[in-house]
């Protein structure tokens, strides 16, 4: 009973709410919009019979397509020779200075290319006199402060130089007074009793400033500054068999064992037999020093560094 009734309730508020909604419409005023008609023209069409068509276009009333050359594609990748140029010569652009301290400090100066006149005969002769002058000066420089040129005569350095080598001295050392146990040396002997030539000698060092030699039993002993001991002094650049002695007038002064000052070396030749050295002539002061011995450059089948 209950269903029959809800069904019935349902019927007439739908037909009820579609009444409503149609009458609602209804009433809305409508309005007629007149619509103006155009005439259109027709165009005639031709009719053209496929007889009368043309079997073939001809090519020339359709141009040529235009491709790029291939410049316009190298312009992509590497850059032209003429671009390269004017890139270079940009860059050779000498800098332009600038005014200081005036209004017109914007504007860049002018700068004036020198033009490059070809030399004369006297003024080439001029710049080489110029070089080898500097050359000269250089040369005398090197000579006298840094690096001379010495001969070897006679057989006190054997078996290390012998007599006609040629060495290579520096003089840097003699400045500083930087010296080492072992340097060859080259020495002015002028003065030293038991010595009357005027060459130069060429010796080894032995004995450091602060330092005391001794020379007993065909050796040599060095007892260090701040020592109360002697070692016994390894000469690995002495012929085999070498002993080192001194005679009767280097022992009568005292040369057979020296304490040496704080400005004195004590120097010998490797050739122990046939060296007049520190144990016949004495020690030798850091002024005598005039150059350390570095390369050996003659003969040219025996150079090697000292």
């Amino acid at each position: 009973m209950s269903d029959n009734h809800d069904n019935e309730f349902e019927n007439n508020f739908e037909s009820k709410f579609e009444k409503e909604t149609i009458e609602d419409v209804n009433d809305l005023p409508s309005e007629e919009v007149p619509v103006e008609e155009v005439p259109v023209e027709e165009e005639p069409v031709e009719v053209l019979d496929s007889e009368d068509l043309p079997e073939e276009i001809p090519d020339e009333e359709y141009p040529e397509e235009i491709m790029p050359e291939e410049s316009s594609y190298e312009s992509f990748g590497e850059p032209d020779e003429g671009l390269v140029e004017a890139e270079e010569a940009e860059s050779a652009v000498p800098e332009v200075e600038y005014a200081e301290d005036n209004d017109e400090a914007a504007k860049p100066k002018r700068v004036k290319y020198k033009k490059q006149t070809k030399k004369t005969v006297a003024e080439e002769i001029l710049d080489w006199l110029k070089t080898i002058c500097i050359g000269i000066i250089a040369g005398v420089f090197l000579v006298i402060f840094v690096i001379q040129r010495d001969d070897v005569y006679g057989r006190s350095m054997m078996p290390t130089l012998s007599s006609g080598d040629v060495v290579f001295t520096q003089k840097i050392a003699t400045y500083f007074k930087s010296y080492e146990r072992g340097d060859i040396v080259v020495l002015d002997g002028k003065g030293m009793v038991g010595y009357d030539k005027d060459e130069y000698l060429i010796k080894r060092i032995i004995g450091l400033p602060g330092e005391t030699v001794r020379i007993a039993d065909g050796n040599v002993y060095i007892k260090p500054k701040d020592s109360n001991e002697f070692f016994l002094l390894e000469e690995s650049y002495l012929a085999p068999g070498t002993q080192t002695t001194v005679r009767s007038y280097g022992i009568e002064h005292g040369y057979d064992e020296v304490k040496l000052g704080e400005d004195e070396y004590y120097c010998m030749g490797d050739n122990r037999p046939e060296s007049n050295d520190s144990r016949t002539l004495g020690v030798f002061t850091a002024k005598r020093i005039k150059g350390v011995a570095v390369i050996r450059l003659f003969p040219f089948n025996a150079i090697k560094l000292l």
